[in-house]
């Protein structure tokens, strides 16, 4: 039995290698690199003879946004001599500790290059900032001396905001009377009569709070632990009044919901010492389509509060 066991172990083995099968080698030192190379520093440079040089006379190129149709020579020049110019500290460069690769296929005796980069800059008629991973297929000539197409896969969805921002479009409509504006006058009313349960009712159960000022980058409170952190203030402090400066405004974005942005002075007062003192709060409320509060924003300085004697 043990004899049989080995043979069988032996017989799978032997299929599990007998399945590996080359298909052309990898060069990390190659002279189709340099050409690479070449096109990459001339496309930041923007020059164009240069890029002429290295391709073939059928060149062509595509994204991956682009569905059977190549992108002609002449387009990949207007784009280059256009980012070349307008692009502040334009770079494409390796990214991170990646390199490129030459893989030289022996069924068809093809050679690609491909590189692993990064691109970076930002449009100085914008401001809007290119950073982005860019990974590049060049397959070569037969003749490894030219370029015949090369294969771009990076941000699509980046490039086009890039685009867009060239354009004015609304995005939506601006409102100054609303009835998420009348929520969020109710709910500082609640705040104002410091009746926290109201309050909290007013949110949707699964609301997060951001406090822009005393939190790092995308760390929420929960509903819970908003009026948790509310609680603990109101031992110390006590609401005396709180006005609207301003206005509210809703920002009523196309598809994406709702925000009310507002702007309140609140009135503290020190339990304690009795001293009081006036913080002006930025708030904002973001509301889903069936018009619950989902997200508040707000911009609070604790260092502005009545000190104690």
């Amino acid at each position: 039995m043990k004899k049989v066991l080995l043979v069988v172990l032996l017989l799978s083995a032997i299929t599990s290698f007998s399945q590996k099968k080359t298909n052309g080698k990898i060069y990390i030192e190659h002279p189709a690199l340099e050409i690479a190379k070449q096109f990459d520093d001339a496309f930041v440079k923007g020059d164009l003879e240069t890029i002429k040089s290295l391709v073939a006379d059928d060149f062509a190129w595509r994204n991956p946004s682009m569905r059977g149709v190549n992108g002609t020579l002449e387009q990949l020049l207007n784009r280059a001599d256009y980012l070349s110019k307008n692009i502040i500290d334009f770079e494409i460069k390796h990214r991170g500790t990646a390199y490129p690769d030459v893989f030289e296929y022996k069924g068809d005796k093809s050679v690609d290059v491909k590189t692993y980069t990064w691109l970076t800059g930002y449009d100085k008629n914008t401001g809007v900032e290119l950073n982005m991973p860019r990974n590049t297929n060049f397959r070569m000539t037969e003749d490894g001396k030219k370029i015949a197409w090369i294969f771009i896969m990076d941000d699509q969805l980046l490039w086009n905001k890039a685009y867009d921002a060239y354009e004015t479009k609304r995005n939506g409509i601006i409102y100054k009377d609303h009835p998420y504006i009348s929520k969020v006058r109710l709910l500082v009313q609640a705040y104002q009569a410091m009746d926290f349960e109201k309050a909290k009712s007013m949110y949707s159960e699964s609301a997060q709070f951001y406090d822009v000022m005393n939190t790092g980058i995308d760390e929420f409170k929960t509903l819970d632990e908003e009026f948790a952190g509310i609680e603990d203030y109101m031992k110390t402090y006590e609401i005396l009044d709180i006005r609207e400066s301003g206005y509210p405004d809703v920002l009523d974005y196309e598809g994406n919901g709702a925000v009310v942005i507002s702007w309140w002075v609140f009135t503290f007062k020190n339990k304690e010492s009795g001293n009081s003192a006036r913080i002006m709060q930025h708030i904002q409320h973001s509301f889903n389509e069936n018009g619950d509060i989902i997200r508040e924003d707000y911009y609070f300085n604790p260092a502005a509060l009545p000190k104690s004697n």
